[in-house]
């Protein structure tokens, strides 16, 4: 689910262009994620027990802070 690192790490190996398609393909990838748990949770959250609440909401907060950090990297990688 999160094994992109290997895209965070190698940017500076190729070509600006590319890596800034790299990074915007990962940031569509995590914003498909999150999308899709916000399906799920539309239809099943209510009915969730607390601890699976709280597992989603996690996830959730996880991928917020993802594609926050997804824009500071591209942010700081256009400007280096």
């Amino acid at each position: 689910m999160f094994d992109f690192n290997v895209v965070i790490t190698n940017p500076n190996k190729m070509n600006k262009s590319k890596a800034l398609e790299l990074v915007t393909q990962l940031r569509s990838s995590i914003t498909a994620s999150k999308q899709a748990k916000n399906e799920y949770a539309d239809e099943y959250y209510s009915h969730l027990p607390l601890v699976g609440k709280t597992i989603f909401d996690q996830q959730q907060l996880l991928y917020t802070a993802l594609l926050e950090w997804i824009d500071t990297f591209e942010k700081q990688f256009k400007e280096e």
